[in-house]
């Protein structure tokens, strides 16, 4: 009896009991997860989930907004990280299947990708390695610039941007900027070539494009960015554009260069 019970303690207490059987939906929550160690849990991942190169090995389910239940079903998971914002159709789906899903809020900020990398901590238990992470990924509150440079973010081809309800409009903050649409109470929308041109911005952020591409529109030539040279073309897409870990390396490389470029 004392045998069995030494060696029941002695698997509550294993790495392996705590181990579980995880599918992530979103790009950045599956980069969240390997940065917790906790990668070789992830059974499945969205179509998206390019990174790590990992990530690439692993099962895939499907596009996040349009997952393959049946496939996510199939994988046994413990439990499933989704959107609340992506596919509220898709937790009651599975929940109605008996899986549990972790819908989870979607980030408005770069303070908001520190509070999901504790709650995915939480939900994994290992709230220790979530708050060593956060505290690790926070970018420093820096003193306001007493006239920050006026940027235009260019997230997609087509004059799709970012407002004030974007978490990228935060990292441009951070970085010692002011997004020229961050008076917008949207995140993400298509705004006009017109309305740009009339905000002039100071400096450009191209995340789809050349420079040379965005320098050959109609009066380009008369945008102050242009004519300081200050069309950045050179973040990562995916890092700047994804609400996860690598973000904050990103803000640091942009602020080096809007400072360089005042």
């Amino acid at each position: 009896m004392k045998i069995f019970l030494f060696l029941s303690i002695l698997l509550t207490l294993s790495p392996q009991a705590r181990a579980k059987r995880v599918v992530s939906l979103m790009p950045s929550y599956t980069e969240i997860i390997f940065e917790l160690g906790a990668g070789g849990e992830l059974v499945g991942v969205s179509n998206f989930c390019n990174w790590p190169p990992e990530a690439l090995k692993i099962e895939k389910t499907g596009d996040y907004l349009r997952p393959n239940i049946e496939k996510v079903y199939s994988l046994k998971p413990d439990i499933v990280f989704t959107g609340a914002w992506a596919a509220p159709t898709t937790a009651k789906q599975l929940a109605s299947l008996g899986v549990k899903v972790v819908s989870l809020p979607e980030e408005k900020s770069a303070a908001d990708i520190l509070n999901t990398v504790r709650l995915i901590a939480a939900e994994l238990g290992l709230k220790k390695e979530g708050e060593r992470l956060a505290k690790r990924l926070a970018a420093p509150e820096r003193k306001a610039s007493s006239r920050p440079l006026k940027v235009y973010i260019e997230a997609d081809s087509g004059g799709w941007t970012t407002g004030g309800r974007s978490f990228m409009s935060d990292a441009v903050r951070l970085a010692g900027g002011r997004n020229v649409f961050g008076n917008e109470a949207r995140g993400y929308f298509q705004a006009t070539w017109e309305e740009t041109l009339l905000l002039d911005p100071e400096a450009v952020i191209l995340l789809s494009g050349t420079g040379k591409e965005f320098a050959s529109r109609p009066m380009a030539k008369d945008i102050a960015a242009v004519k300081a040279g200050r069309v950045i073309t050179t973040l990562d897409r995916d890092a700047f554009s994804r609400p996860g870990p690598r973000l904050f390396a990103e803000i640091e490389k942009l602020k080096k260069m809007l400072d360089e470029k005042k």
